[in-house]
């Protein structure tokens, strides 16, 4: 009996995530003629059926389950074969795949991705956006390789490599009395203000209402806020202040926004950025190797 190859693998892991052809297909840039085809050949070596076609849709049998789990660790071994290799030749070839919390994604991506770019352009970057706690697991289990997030955060055995300290503003109304000024303004300023933060998940709501708590204010109010940008809204709409991470500030506080901001004085509020990997991963080094890149970017995005 003839071996199954890598491919005709792929396209079963492939299917058995998506229980659809065409998705399949489209998944693991194939037609679905040539999918099919594959999946069929794989199950005539085998000798089984792993997938059950219906009109109600398509289903993995029992032996389907055992086969695509063994073949998500066989992939998975050639993957870490591949990047051995990678590592010993001092760069990173196929995918990179990494992470970001959504308070830091719209505004440090680009510049990660600028900097890993730079240092290894054979990879294949592939950029998701979770939730600090759904990267640090997805991590963990090697579902990603690099996460970017705000410490302090209970991050288990990751290895943390902080790139730039980040300092907050206070984000008012541009018609708010402390609009005006060019001053630093002390933190207890929070004490008189409607505080607004993101709801519950969110590290950045924790790293602000601890700076609420210092500056002596017990109460604030979390919104319905899925994002910065929501929120910087509310504020532009009258509904309160909040603290606005310093490198949101030039796209949610430009001119025309409706907010304005002001600097605190130090040592003023903020969150650290980090970057964060297995430290059991072969291209540990690499990725330690390129801090210095992504930190002087980092560095220049929040201007400190």
């Amino acid at each position: 009996m003839s071996h199954p190859t890598l491919r005709q693998l792929e396209y079963a892991v492939a299917l058995a995530d998506h229980l659809h052809f065409g998705e399949a297909a489209a998944a693991v840039n194939v037609t679905q003629p040539g999918l099919s085809t594959q999946i069929r050949e794989l199950e005539r070596r085998l000798g089984v059926a792993l997938f059950e076609r219906g009109i109600s849709g398509t289903s993995l049998t029992a032996a389907g389950e055992e086969v695509v789990a063994r073949a998500r660790t066989i992939l998975g071994a050639v993957a870490g074969l591949e990047m051995v290799a990678a590592a010993h030749q001092g760069g990173i070839l196929g995918s990179l795949r990494i992470a970001a919390i959504p308070t830091i994604a719209p505004y440090f991506l680009p510049v990660i991705v600028d900097g890993i770019q730079a240092e290894w352009p054979d990879a294949h970057v592939v950029i998701e956006e979770l939730q600090t706690k759904a990267m640090v697991d997805a991590i963990e289990s090697g579902d990603l390789d690099v996460g970017v997030l705000a410490v302090p955060y209970e991050t288990g055995n990751l290895h943390v490599e902080p790139l730039c300290d980040e300092p907050f503003r206070l984000a008012v109304r541009d018609d708010h009395h402390l609009a005006q000024g060019e001053s630093t303004i002390p933190l207890d300023v929070l004490t008189d203000l409607h505080v607004l933060l993101l709801p519950e998940g969110h590290c950045l709501r924790d790293h602000a209402r601890h700076a609420c708590e210092i500056a002596g204010r017990a109460e604030h109010s979390e919104v319905r806020a899925s994002s910065i940008g929501t929120l910087a809204r509310m504020v532009a709409s009258g509904m309160g202040a909040t603290l606005l991470p310093a490198s949101a500030e030039p796209v949610e506080a430009r001119a025309g926004s409706g907010i304005s901001t002001r600097r605190f004085e130090q040592p003023a509020p903020g969150r650290t950025i980090a970057l964060v990997w297995r430290p059991s991963d072969p291209r540990a080094d690499l990725y330690a190797s390129a801090v210095p890149t992504l930190r002087a970017g980092a560095e220049g995005l929040v201007g400190e």
